[in-house]
């Protein structure tokens, strides 16, 4: 998946324009991404790499650089 690609499949899931998605971003500085839309998104993420998250991961990975981090483990990203 393009870089870009995975910022617009976050922002898609969190219902926020791409643009306000950037590798910076995370649960702190990024609006409507709450403890309920990370769960969403790490469903989203789920599915669409057809990995399978622990539930330790999907708390931990708050931030789009632990996302890309946590899809290269998974030898998915």
């Amino acid at each position: 998946m393009a870089e870009d690609s995975l910022l617009i499949l976050i922002a898609g899931t969190l219902g926020i324009d791409p643009s306000e998605v950037t590798d910076n971003s995370d649960m702190s500085n990024t609006r409507k991404w709450d403890s309920l839309r990370q769960i969403m998104l790490m469903t989203e993420l789920e599915t669409h790499f057809g990995c399978e998250l622990s539930d330790q991961q999907m708390l931990e990975t708050t931030s789009v650089a632990k996302i890309r981090a946590l899809l290269a483990r998974q030898g998915v990203g």
